[in-house]
């Protein structure tokens, strides 16, 4: 239940038709300063003072940055590029034979290097290694042709081929590339090394298409490359490969992961250091998503050890090599704290002689790094050298008034930190704090919504856990949003999407209706203080409920059920036939495809609800006519279908002409934008609000500055912004109006005074909770000396029956 303090209404004036309306960006939340969907991660000493610093690229950001380390701790970020765009991996090297170390960046649009220009960690612009059709998925650096330079070799994720780029003056200056393998292979990783002890670089790689391992001979030293030769058949769409000697017998062994199917790590023993390998040896048997390898000595006992990462599970582990001769011992755990895994390094950074581990995971947006506390491969915990400190993956904005000072804040879910948070509107005209966090207990939140839950006057938060199965209120303890309990219910058989705060029984108290992969169900507020009951069944058919919405469809005083099942592609309706208990299903559609969000409005002026739905599969934004009041639908009216994308729906009256306008949310054209009820539910074309709000899942509407317009709210999924946009107008005969309105002294510790350009008829005083306090007989003062000291609100209205609301603080 959005709860909306009944004194905010305003006198509905009309604009013209097909009002423009000026909307203006406040960005609330957004990266600043972190890295937003990591990729990759390095360890190099760029400064020249004798440390190993760390560089990361991050794709959401287009960003590439550095992090000085300071005996062994790390500073701030420091921003090399923010143009690395659709950027896949950063390595360190000294591309230009200047003594100092580079850097070079593979993107979906080619590969670029950065000189180091000083030695000091400043770094010049970009300069080409290949063109933009390369589409690099992954770069290695060696010497390929033997002239004693850095080349580059790369892996394309567009035309699925191999290729190396030529050095050709030892300054950074490449050649066009030289193809090694192009064909339907899917070649997902790449590592160069002599694997043929002749003296020249090879090329190992992993077909995850064909399910095999291969290498590439360099066959003359100068970089010709002959045919594939298998080394395995037997890894199930493997992915991570490396080389190393892992036998000690001083050629180089083969190590790969298979990410799906038969789940293991494995190695290769180079039987005659002539690139003839034996059959695979395991290193696990015991392992899940292995994304990653490397090998390195861990325990400084001069083995080769195995170290794994897993992208699903965020686990690193590592091997002991316990004789040298490739036999290893169970995993060892070094981190689970880490989401959707994309690399892992080894680098001594506290220059005690042993190696510790660095991570760059994308989900979690975290850069971080764990120290082998006893160079015997015992590691601490975590260290994060940088994450976003705001929100990551914000999908579920909303607006309310969470510490009961009169104007609107802000709560949100974000799944990429499993946080529930707010944000504070800390004047009242829409500068808001950074978020607070409410909670991190919930494993990918989706759903917020807020009620007075346990009936103290305040705003408390509903929520759920996707991969939990839970649904979960947080309690508000003291209305200022400054300590939250949280009350988890039991899981659920499957996952929840969304949870929805209401008075299902028509008790007096909110219930909690919660819809999923299990259909619908509710949980009773059985004591009104918060206390709820098992779940009960509303409905078993409905398998992906994400939306559902709560409005008295057929005019009985009660609250029915719109919901939407997004995978049988259903928009439906229940009946409420009280205390608690609902009809059968009733359709209103089956022409949706995959409808994320529902509205309740009454969409034409007629006194009824009708319904308000997103259809993502056909890009498409629409309405149903609720014909007789009864819940009897009439057909699909197009509101706009060529929403690419169309994500979420909200109706709001936007240019205060009476009537219920149409925000969308469109998440594949990262655009939110609106649609001018021109009366009785025809829509004109769509405006633009934003077409920066990138990967939009959630739109909403509100007065944040309390100038009586209402603004509009939205979260950026992939850039972890919130925004809101100020309606700047254009102004109606209602703003001119308040023009000739004031109220003084405010704060005041007695009267108010009131001037007004015509003569007044009423003035109310409310609480900030919206109750009625009293109605004043006097027309042109207030005296509220009685009142204790806080935040009130005046209605006040004129003799031609326009009104205007004034906040004012009584000291």
């Amino acid at each position: 239940m959005k709860t909306k303090l009944l004194f905010l209404s305003t006198l509905f004036l009309s604009f013209s038709i097909n009002a423009q309306i000026d909307f203006e960006a406040h960005i609330t939340v957004d990266d600043t300063g972190g890295t937003n969907n990591p990729t990759s991660v390095c360890a190099a000493d760029l400064d020249g003072d004798g440390d190993m610093d760390m560089i990361s690229s991050s794709i959401n950001d287009s960003k590439l940055a550095w992090y000085k380390n300071t005996n062994g701790s790390f500073g701030a970020q420091q921003i090399i590029t923010e143009n690395a765009i659709r950027t896949n991996q950063v390595i360190a090297i000294d591309i230009d034979n200047d003594g100092d170390i580079d850097l070079v960046n593979a993107t979906y649009y080619g590969i670029f290097w950065y000189e180091n220009v000083d030695g000091q960690g400043n770094f010049g612009t970009p300069q080409t290694v290949s063109a933009p059709d390369t589409q690099a998925r992954e770069i290695q650096a060696a010497d390929m042709d033997g002239d004693g330079d850095l080349d580059i070799t790369a892996n394309s994720s567009s035309t699925n081929s191999i290729a190396w780029f030529e050095n050709m003056d030892g300054q950074g200056t490449f050649s066009v590339e030289h193809i090694i393998a192009n064909n339907s292979a899917s070649y997902n990783n790449i590592y160069v090394e002599d694997l043929d002890s002749d003296g020249d670089m090879d090329i190992l790689v992993s077909d995850y298409t064909n399910d095999n391992v291969s290498w590439f001979k360099n066959i003359n030293g100068q970089g010709d490359f002959g045919s594939i030769q298998v080394i395995s058949t037997n890894v199930q769409r493997p992915r991570g490969v490396s080389a190393a000697d892992i036998d000690g017998d001083g050629d180089k062994d083969v190590l790969a992961t298979s990410l799906l199917f038969d789940q293991k790590l494995v190695w290769y023993e180079n039987l005659n250091g002539q690139g003839n390998f034996g059959p695979q040896r395991f290193v696990s048997a015991d392992v899940q998503g292995q994304f990653l390898v490397t090998s390195a000595d861990v325990d400084n006992d001069g083995y080769l050890d195995v170290i794994s990462g897993s992208d699903a599970q965020g686990i690193i582990y590592w091997y002991k090599n316990l004789d040298g001769l490739g036999n290893f011992g169970p995993k060892q755990q070094i981190t689970n704290q880490t989401e959707y895994l994309r690399e892992i390094n080894l680098a001594d950074l506290d220059s005690d002689g042993d190696l510790d581990l660095i991570s760059a995971s994308a989900t979690d947006d975290k850069i971080a790094y764990y120290i082998n506390t006893d160079g015997q491969g015992n590691f601490g915990t975590q260290n994060v050298v940088v994450e976003i400190n705001g929100t990551n993956r914000p999908y579920t904005v909303m607006s309310i008034d969470m510490d009961g000072d009169g104007d609107k804040d802000v709560i949100c879910a974000s799944n990429g930190d499993d946080k529930i948070s707010w944000l504070e509107n800390m004047d009242g005209i829409g500068n808001f704090s950074s978020p607070k966090t409410i909670s991190l207990q919930l494993n990918y939140p989706i759903s917020i919504d807020a009620a007075d839950i346990d009936g103290d006057g305040d705003m408390d938060v509903v929520s759920q856990s996707y991969y939990n199965n839970t649904v979960a209120w947080f309690e508000n303890m003291d209305g200022q949003g400054t300590s939250f309990t949280a009350h988890i219910f039991s899981p659920l058989i499957s996952s929840p999407y969304v949870t929805y705060p209401m008075d299902v029984d028509n008790d007096g108290d909110i219930d909690i209706v919660s819809g999923g992969d299990f259909g619908l169900l509710w949980y009773e507020n059985v004591d009104s203080q918060g206390n709820f009951s098992p779940t009960q069944v509303i409905n078993t058919t409905g398998m992906c409920i994400e939306s559902v919405r709560a409005a008295d469809i057929d005019s009985d005083g009660l609250l029915d059920l719109v919901a939407a099942d997004w995978c049988n592609d259903v928009l439906f309706w229940h009946k409420n036939n009280g205390g608690g208990n609902f009809g059968a299903q009733q359709t209103i559609s089956t022409e949706i495809s995959g409808s994320l969000s529902v509205d309740i409005k009454d969409m034409d002026n007629d006194g009824d609800q009708d319904v308000l739905a997103s259809s993502f599969g056909d890009h498409s934004v629409i309405w149903f006519e609720n014909l007789d009041n009864q819940g009897t639908f009439g057909p699909l009216r197009v509101i706009n279908n060529n929403t690419e994308g169309a994500y979420e729906v909200y109706a709001k009256d936007l240019d205060a002409d009476g009537d219920m306008d149409v925000l969308t949310a469109s998440f594949s054209s990262n655009t939110v934008f609106w649609h001018e009820n021109l009366g009785s539910g025809n829509f004109g074309s769509e405006q633009i609000v934003s077409s920066h709000v990138d990967n939009t899942t959630c739109v909403f509407a509100d007065d944040f500055n309390g100038d009586g317009k209402m603004d509009v709210l939205a979260s950026s999924y992939s850039l972890d912004e919130i925004i809101w946009f100020e309606n700047r107008g254009p102004l109606g005969i209602e703003e001119n109006t308040k023009n000739h309105l004031s109220i003084y002294p405010n704060p005041t510790n007695g009267f108010l005074n009131i001037k007004s350009a015509t003569p007044l008829s009423e003035i109310t005083v409310y609480n900030n909770l919206g109750q009625l306090l009293f109605v004043s007989e006097k027309n042109n003062q207030v005296d509220i000396s009685a009142l204790s000291q806080g935040i009130y609100f005046v209605k006040i209205k004129d003799e031609v029956g326009q009104t205007e609301t004034k906040k004012v603080v009584k000291k």
